[in-house]
This record gives C-alpha cells, structure tokens and sequence, in this order.
C-alpha cells in the first residue's frame, strides 16, 4: 500500500522523584487518521503532568516521522511541550 500513512501517538510525562525529575516519552498508540488519535487524545485518562505528541508517517517508510503538534491531556493544541508547567504540577502532588 504506496503512500498509506500512520499517525503515531507518544505519550509524555514527568517521573521520578520531586528532587530528581525529568521527562520521559513513551509511543502509546497507532492510527490510520488524525481524527481516531484526536479521538483516543480526549478519551484517554492520564496524570496532569502529561501532555501528547502526534507524528505522522508512511508506512515502510525509513524516514523520520513528521512532528504534526503537542497535545494537551483533553486535544487541545499546544504552541510547545508544556514541560515547565508539568514538572511545578509534578513536585507539588509528589511532595503532598
């Protein structure tokens, strides 16, 4: 299938501890359209210092995938990776 493209979905969080974080990603899921990874954005239940990514792909393709956006944790759009914002979330839950 010649030109059949795949939306990739990672995962973003912060883990470890309050005084030694730091950001991991994870590919969490595959779709063949940017609506079904929208769709599984906004129903998908994740911890508040997280935040998703989409790229897109050919399928057999041995080129990088291409970066489409981050998400927010109900679809929103974000301008950049809210990393600064997830880590103050992260160590004020982790030290309560």
């Amino acid at each position: 299938m010649s030109g059949m493209k795949i939306f990739i979905v990672l995962y973003h969080e912060i883990m470890g501890t309050p005084d030694d974080c730091r950001a991991d990603e994870m590919l969490f899921y595959t779709f063949t359209s940017m609506k079904k990874a929208l769709e599984l954005i906004k129903k998908a239940m994740v911890d508040r210092w997280s935040w998703w990514e989409i790229q897109v792909q050919d399928v057999d393709s041995s080129e990088w995938p291409e970066h489409v956006g981050y998400y927010g944790r109900r679809g929103g759009k974000l301008a950049k990776p809210p990393y600064e914002k997830c880590v103050e979330i992260f160590k004020k839950e982790r030290r309560t």
